[in-house]
């Protein structure tokens, strides 16, 4: 973005800058009269002022306070990125005390806010200072002594002060990374309940072929998860550059304990035990290819494979071997239907290449949220053995589940291809195949997994976070 990353300043370079910046503060205060300003800059150690990382960390101080300072009137804003750092200056219309108070809290309750530089100048152009608001000097990078007392006495090198101020920008955006990942499976899993009408699963307006839960039923279990994704995508963090068959190990325990979760937010209920396997998995796969700004969900998908490989094909071979224990591995040993096991083992393929796909034409026709996952569902439906289905229905049943879904695939894809789909027909189609479903009690609940999977990786293609 900018050419200047990584060039040394040197001292005349610095007292240009800080005469500049003394002028444009009074500039701005002579053209809004009666008004404060609040200038941010980024503490750093040394002749490096500024990196793609402190610019990162720029930008969240810059709308973090933006967030802080938005009940008072704007009146002037002005920002410089120049390699003696990058720099923001802006004019309010507040009480100049009250606003030091709300951004000292910023630069001393968060970590981040550590690097932050806010100066905050009175109509007058005078600076308020710490002292004066009642709050102690700020503490060192690296110890917990004041950092004016380390300053003078030049306590640490400027190579540790640099590195830790790298450190805290990695560290921050991997938190933030892992919170706004799990907030995202979060939303996948309420937003496939939400999809509406969905033949022979739980949604809005109807309960399908279930008859013991609801949609409050899967809202309560998805606000249940969301500490257990977020552990997800912090093990895969701490695993980038290991072993991935390790990683899909060290997600055993947190795995049973979201099913516990699950459980009393449910009453006893299994709503998500699939998405707590699949997604849970995803969101560790999206830790390991974490590379400090974004992860490819696509790559991440195929991690999954990576890391789940070896211990499902252990699996599926003691249960041929052995004694079927679940719905599962009966269908496995007796049809050889893999289910999610398989799904796993093979980078979800189903969401690489039906759900994803669908997806993209459902949206360059220009149909909703609602409508697009409705596509994607079908799709899946219509191509994917679903071993719910297998177990509630019987070979059979599953044969004409799938032979009504690829009619309408096919019928569908045709609107698709001529760039227009007739919703009120979609949705009225949907609405006979449900009372099918609900008839015989068949429920696609793995391609709801699946749905849920799909739209968790397009949330994720976002990139940054």
């Amino acid at each position: 973005m900018y050419d200047f990353f990584n060039r040394p300043v040197t001292v005349p370079d610095m007292m240009d800058a800080r005469e500049a910046r003394f002028f444009l503060q009074q500039q701005l205060l002579r053209e809004h009269p009666g008004s404060m300003l609040v200038c941010l800059g980024m503490n750093i150690a040394g002749p490096i002022k500024t990196t793609p990382a402190i610019e990162r960390a720029f930008s969240w101080g810059r709308e973090s306070i933006l967030d802080i300072c938005a009940p008072y009137p704007r009146l002037d804003m002005k920002e410089k990125h120049d390699h003696t750092g990058p720099e923001m200056m802006v004019c309010l219309k507040a009480d100049a005390e009250e606003v030091k108070r709300r951004l000292c809290d910023l630069e001393d309750g968060t970590p981040l806010g550590r690097l932050l530089d806010v100066d905050i100048i009175r109509p007058d152009g005078s600076k308020v200072s710490r002292t004066e608001i009642g709050r102690d000097a700020r503490k060192c990078l690296l110890c917990d002594n004041p950092a004016p007392v380390c300053a003078r006495s030049r306590s640490h090198s400027v190579g540790d002060l640099f590195a830790r101020a790298h450190q805290l920008i990695a560290e921050h955006f991997a938190r933030q990374y892992a919170v706004t990942t799990a907030a995202r499976a979060q939303q996948a899993l309420l937003t496939e309940v939400a999809v509406s009408p969905k033949p022979g699963l739980v949604d809005r307006v109807d309960n399908g072929a279930h008859t013991d839960m609801d949609v409050f039923t899967f809202i309560n279990s998805a606000a249940a998860l969301g500490d257990y994704f977020r552990t997800c995508t912090e093990t895969g963090l701490r695993f980038r550059g290991g072993n991935p068959a390790d990683c899909f190990e060290a997600l055993r325990t947190p795995g049973l304990l979201a099913e516990g979760a699950m459980y009393r937010a449910t009453g006893g209920i299994n709503t998500h035990k699939g998405a707590i396997f699949s997604l849970g998995i995803f969101c560790a796969a999206l830790g390991m290819g974490f590379d400090g700004e974004a992860s490819d969900p696509a790559a991440a998908l195929l991690r999954c494979g990576e890391m789940t490989a070896p211990a499902m094909a252990a699996a599926l071979e003691k249960v041929q071997s052995g004694d079927a224990r679940s719905n599962g591995e009966r269908l496995y040993k007796q049809q050889g239907l893999s289910g999610v096991r398989g799904e796993a083992a093979g980078g979800f393929a189903s969401v690489r290449t039906i759900g994803l796909p669908m997806l993209q034409r459902a949206r360059a026709c220009k149909l909703s949220v609602n409508d697009s996952a409705l596509c994607v569902l079908i799709a899946l439906m219509a191509q994917v053995p679903d071993t719910n289905i297998h177990h509630r229905a019987g070979e059979n049943g599953a044969k004409e589940t799938q032979q009504k879904t690829s009619s309408l695939l096919a019928r569908l894809e045709a609107q698709l291809d001529e760039g227009k789909v007739d919703c009120m027909w979609l949705h009225s189609e949907l609405q006979q195949l449900n009372s099918w479903m609900k008839r015989l009690r068949i429920s696609p609940g793995g391609c709801a997994d699946l749905l849920a999977m799909t739209l968790l990786a397009d949330y994720s293609s976002s990139g940054s976070v």
